[in-house]
């Protein structure tokens, strides 16, 4: 089963004696950040396709931080975004960039960092 963040986690990572922008954070009401924990907690779990680990458990992994970069991500992109979405589109593919592209999965920089993620090609000249 999947390890869930609490909306108490999150505000004691993103604490001002914590958290550069702690500011951004409490800009968000508490139902905002709420939802934005549960939709950064599917996006993250489809985008690895596995759980987010429970760091208690396993302390190699900081899934939790991840997790909090990614909902203060989605919820600057929601805010920047908002009222702008457009229509589904059914695309199959299995390359990831593309996947990104189609889809608007986009993993924060911060949450990548913690994943350990690069976003590098390997080409041959």
């Amino acid at each position: 089963m999947a390890y869930t963040q609490t909306i108490t986690e999150a505000n004691t990572y993103f604490s001002t004696s914590n958290h550069i922008r702690s500011y951004d954070w409490t800009q968000y009401t508490t139902a905002e950040r709420t939802a934005g924990l549960a939709q950064a907690q599917r996006e993250l779990e489809t985008y690895l396709n596995r759980d987010l680990y429970d760091p208690a458990s396993d302390d190699r992994y900081r899934d939790d931080y991840a997790h909090f970069e990614q909902t203060l991500f989605i919820l600057d992109e929601t805010v920047r975004t908002r009222g702008s979405e457009t229509g589904a589109e059914l695309v199959e593919t299995v390359d990831t960039e593309q996947r990104d592209k189609y889809y608007g999965v986009t993993i924060s920089p911060m949450a990548q960092r913690y994943f350990a993620m690069t976003r590098r090609k390997w080409v041959r000249g």
